[in-house]
């Protein structure tokens, strides 16, 4: 039993900067320091593009309300024609020209992010063919490379002595 001069805090102990607003002030300043870096090393438009799309279907929302309202002030069936035909035609039209308009800029910042990470990796990882062709050209000084592989007819060369030189295979691995 709990003694009752005891509080009990019905507030969760829970780290500050998980609330809601902790949250929302820092992608605000992920913001506001990605706005004002003159450097460009982050883009935000996509950050921004729910916002626009948000307002985009608000303003034709808001403009199709408009065209309707209008159309009936002048004709009763210009207005349900509007009402039921051409507002959500027109509507629908916008959105999904926007939406597909957002998605492809969308795709064109994701496929220059990974360009971007693309070259960082190429960039680690240039000189491993170096390394690999020098150890592949010492392998072939090696005589017994080829006996161990079980491949020794492969690896022959054209000898001048030999009176019917011996050719390499097609498809084998050049050794």
């Amino acid at each position: 039993m709990i003694p009752p001069f005891r509080r009990i805090s019905r507030m969760p102990t829970t780290n500050r900067k998980n609330t809601p607003f902790s949250r929302a002030g820092a992608t605000a300043h992920k913001f506001f320091t990605a706005l004002f870096d003159f450097s460009f090393s982050r883009f935000i438009t996509v950050q921004m593009f729910p916002v626009l799309y948000g307002i985009i279907l608000t303003a034709t929302l808001i403009a199709a309300g408009y065209f309707i309202v209008e159309a009936f002030l002048t004709s009763w069936w210009r207005g349900l024609f509007y009402l039921l035909v051409a507002g959500p035609v027109g509507f629908i039209t916008v959105a999904t020209i926007a939406r597909a308009l957002m998605e492809f800029y969308v795709v064109v910042f994701r496929i220059s992010e990974n360009m971007d990470e693309i070259r960082i990796i190429t960039e680690r990882f240039s000189g491993i063919s170096e390394s690999v062709e020098s150890v592949r050209g010492f392998t072939k000084r090696l005589p017994f490379w080829g006996a161990m592989s079980g491949r020794q007819e492969d690896v022959a060369t054209d000898n001048p002595e030999d009176p019917k030189p011996k050719r390499k295979k097609e498809g084998v691995w050049p050794y």
